[in-house]
């Protein structure tokens, strides 16, 4: 994959490591086995937490399997049975050996050890606008509302009646603060464009828009979800400006890529 070259360079140079053991523990936690499992106690043992796949993993094609809850914590020899006749399933169906998958784990935690550095230097704020709207199906609907704002109705009281937003009509329409690329593209174009005070009626997939703008900063933090987006969306921006430099078509070569693996069920 030319990803993973790419990637195992980056790190290199960022002194980024992935030890056999971590591989290991990555590998454990599909299965559900834990080293070190809570000390039993004399109450009868309930059933375990339902284990969650690991990022690592999912950000890739390695194949996965599926843990169940156990009435009783996996043991090692249990782990090496299943694991072992996971490997061999594996084989059998794709010719991938233990060590090839072992490979595709230690690939996919170099992937997230090197996202999650180049994640952290996202930059934290961004230009965002608070706005709101009234979503109606037609346009005259739109132009209705807006004739009816000019003579003084309050926005909010409008949205609460007429818009088909029915995720933020009795927030008064409220969108809270955005920063660009969040709307889908027409709205985020025509609700950039206004300043403070000022609306605009734009037609997107969902419908018509009545949009005001509230309030603006051109460098307001980023929280949350908004966050995330945009650690995520650098992260992406760099590997792309990788490719590019490299001369890269393809991200990899999907004939490299497992299909139809079995599904083993590791834990009872």
């Amino acid at each position: 994959m030319i990803d993973d070259r790419l990637i195992r360079q980056e790190s290199a140079r960022r002194g980024i490591t992935v030890t056999a053991d971590e591989v290991q523990q990555l590998l454990e936690e599909q299965f559900g086995y834990d080293r070190d499992p809570e000390p039993p106690t004399p109450a009868p043992t309930s059933a375990l937490p339902e284990v969650a796949p690991s990022d690592a993993v999912t950000a890739t094609a390695t194949p996965e399997p599926t843990p169940t809850p156990t009435v009783a914590p996996m043991t090692e020899e249990e782990f090496v049975e299943r694991s072992t006749a996971w490997f061999d399933l594996v084989r059998e169906a794709t010719g991938f050996t233990e060590a090839d998958v072992r490979a595709m784990l230690e690939s996919s935690l170099y992937r997230t050890k090197l996202a999650e550095a180049i994640e952290a230097e996202a930059p934290t704020v961004a230009e965002q606008i608070h706005a709101r709207h009234i979503l109606v199906a037609t346009e005259e609907e739109a132009k209705d509302i807006n004739m009816r704002l000019a003579a003084g109705e309050d926005f909010a009281a409008l949205a609460a009646e007429l818009s088909q937003d029915t995720s933020n009509k009795d927030d008064g329409g409220d969108l809270g603060w955005f920063p660009r690329g969040q709307m889908v593209a027409a709205f985020d174009e025509a609700a950039f464009a206004l300043h403070p005070g000022e609306m605009s009626i734009i037609e997107t997939e969902f419908g018509f828009h009545v949009i005001r703008v509230d309030e603006r900063d051109d460098a307001r933090p980023l929280e949350g979800s908004a966050l995330a987006r945009a650690q995520d969306a650098y992260w992406q921006d760099w590997l792309e400006a990788q490719r590019r430099s490299e001369g890269v078509v393809r991200q990899w070569d999907s004939s490299l890529v497992p299909k139809d693996l079995p599904t083993p069920r590791p834990g009872r």
